[in-house]
């Protein structure tokens, strides 16, 4: 990640978001590889996973996944409160 923010600098505008998505996967990932992990974080994960990409279609259909995203987190979270 800390190489990933340099490289940033000269990158478009819509690579850095696509970068901490993935990073936030990876992150699932290695949780799950250590036995820390739950339904939710796999639920997210899944949904980066579909949506990621989008960021090579269109720019509206990337910010709007990223948004439905979020929306999507929170839910999970107001559910496990």
């Amino acid at each position: 990640m800390l190489t990933s923010a340099c490289d940033l600098v000269n990158e478009t505008k819509s690579y850095g978001p696509l970068r901490l998505i993935d990073s936030a996967s990876r992150l699932i990932t290695v949780l799950s590889e250590n036995d820390i992990s739950s339904p939710s974080l796999e639920k997210i994960q899944e949904k980066i996973e579909e949506g990621k990409l989008k960021v090579m279609e269109d720019d509206s259909e990337f910010s709007s996944f990223l948004n439905a995203l979020v929306l999507y987190t929170v839910e999970l979270m107001d559910d496990q409160a």
